[in-house]
């Protein structure tokens, strides 16, 4: 086994937008906003559904349920993901304790996704990075349904990912792996669903460092509440008025940034040829499935259905009334990307947290809150940080490897070139670089015959390229180098490498470093909240 000594990583950097020293100021600005609302939902003024929907998701994170205080709010899928997202909730941790106020992370259970790691592994004189699965994704099968891996699958995943480490000299890495390991079988014991594990095995490893980040609350729960169906039953009863609203901001954000995809960044609300709407939000079957809901009118009421056919009838005047109806029915509504972070930007959060991509599409939800509600969107944040594991490999810079490149084409085209390169030039090679330059003077005179030229020229590089056997060799095996330092220094470059090869204090000297380069008379705890934050 070849081992390296691991050498400082590239320089890690964080993304935080607005400054973690202006976050007071706009949760400040959020709830004057707010308070100045005097618009409805479903006959509700926005200020009474807000308050109940804090209140609420305070409860479920088991906080005490003071909706004055500041609340803090971040999300992301509950899966083995990279630190760059782990560190959201650091912040709204860190921030929510320099402010008085409440942190939640809301785990977006609802999507389809997988419990897999990326690992790195050295084969050879090569670093590369293998992905390793504990949960396949299944199609239509969102997390919170997924079944839990058995412990079997548990105990296999836990040595394959421990093999791949152990062919690294990184005793660090092991010992961190062990710690996230042991958390994950006690985790594995109890959880019902592959989501459930997702947060739980999480939150082991972060009580195995002794951290007590923000609570987790399922988008599965939240859903559930009378004050999201309600949000729900508006969207459904003006569905024709939202599903333009939505396309059109959809069709603005494609021009913005000139995109053709009709995918990009999620396709548009159509129509059925029955006339039913779509609306942007999901249905659980009982069989655990995912399918898109659609709305349309029946006489008084309006019939909500999916692939499989109707879900519930609700009255067509929406209301209190027509969450009951919800609710007598069973249904199981989750929202999409869209109306997720309008329920939690308008009703639930002081402040909402976005990682890059979050804050990329709510452009759209932004331009769909200016367009329908006719509303100022309340700001959000974002925040996102790229941390390198030290895996000992220095960056190649890709000119290299396209000059290697080019020298080789050359060695075919122009060997000339290269023919001092060799340690015995005899007479012979010299007289094939004169006579090549000679023809390529020919080729220039008036009235050269060109296709005899160039067919000469090809003979006289073939010959070279024979002559030049040894140069092309070392080339060819200094490229191959190149390539596997390059490819090495690709797997060690990686952002994306699971959240358990890092130690949360990384994140926190991550977070907490603005308030050193902070201008004079700047509040540090802004930055992070400096060790109060911890």
């Amino acid at each position: 086994m070849t081992t390296m000594k691991p050498q400082p990583a590239g320089a890690p950097s964080l993304t935080c937008e607005p400054p973690l020293r202006e976050w007071e100021a706009a949760v400040a600005g959020n709830r004057e906003l707010a308070a100045s609302w005097t618009w409805s939902i479903e006959s509700v003024p926005a200020q009474v559904l807000r308050a109940r929907a804090r209140r609420r998701v305070l409860e479920l994170a088991g906080l005490e349920p003071d909706v004055e205080r500041p609340l803090l709010v971040t999300g992301h899928q509950p899966v083995f993901y990279h630190p760059g997202i782990w560190i959201k909730a650091f912040a709204v941790t860190a921030q929510a304790r320099c402010q008085g106020g409440w942190a939640v992370n809301v785990t977006v259970d609802q999507d389809v996704g997988e419990l897999a790691a990326e690992v790195p592994v050295r084969v050879g004189a090569e670093l590369r990075w293998v992905k390793e699965y504990l949960v396949p994704a299944q199609a239509g099968r969102p997390l919170e349904t997924l079944p839990p891996p058995s412990p079997a699958q548990v105990h296999e995943f836990i040595a394959r990912v421990g093999a791949r480490l152990e062919t690294l000299d990184w005793a660090e890495g092991l010992e961190r792996w062990q710690r996230f390991a042991d958390g994950l079988l006690a985790a594995s014991r109890e959880a019902a669903s592959s989501g459930a594990l997702g947060v739980a095995s999480r939150r082991e490893y972060e009580r195995a460092w002794g951290e007590a980040l923000c609570p987790d609350v399922a988008i599965s729960r939240i859903s559930r509440t009378p004050e999201f169906l309600l949000f729900f039953v508006h969207w459904a009863v003006n569905a024709a008025a939202l599903r333009e609203a939505f396309n059109r901001a959809l069709a603005s954000f494609r021009a913005i940034h000139r995109v053709r995809s009709p995918a990009v960044p999620f396709p548009d609300l159509l129509v059925r040829p029955d006339g039913a709407v779509e609306l942007p939000f999901w249905t659980i079957t009982p069989a655990g499935v995912r399918r898109k809901l659609y709305v349309q009118r029946r006489g008084g009421d309006l019939e909500i259905s999916h692939l499989e056919g109707p879900l519930a009838r609700i009255p067509a005047a929406g209301g209190e009334a027509a969450v009951e109806a919800l609710l007598a029915a069973g249904a199981q509504v989750r929202p999409k990307a869209v109306p997720l972070t309008i329920f939690h930007r308008l009703f639930v959060a002081d402040l909402f947290v976005h990682g890059t991509g979050g804050a990329r599409y709510d452009q759209v939800t932004d331009a769909l809150l200016a367009d329908y509600f006719g509303i100022t969107p309340p700001r959000y944040a974002t925040v996102s940080a790229t941390i390198y594991l030290p895996l000992g490999q220095r960056p190649v810079p890709a000119s290299a490897v396209r000059a290697q490149e080019r020298k080789l084409r050359d060695l075919r085209f122009n060997p000339q070139r290269f023919a001092w390169e060799l340690d015995d030039v005899d007479d012979r090679l010299a007289e094939l670089v004169r006579r090549k330059e000679e023809l390529i003077t020919a080729m220039h005179e008036p009235g050269a015959p060109k296709r005899q030229l160039t067919r000469e020229i090809e003979a006289i590089n073939d010959a070279l390229f024979r002559r030049l056997a040894a140069v092309v060799e070392r080339a060819e095996a200094e490229l191959a180098v190149l390539l596997t330092r390059a490819r090495s220094a690709a797997a060690a470059y990686r952002r994306t490498y699971p959240f358990f090869f890092y130690e949360p204090a990384r994140l926190w000297e991550l977070l907490c470093a603005p308030a050193a380069a902070a201008p004079p008379g700047a509040d540090p705890a802004g930055a992070a909240g400096e060790a109060g934050a911890r």
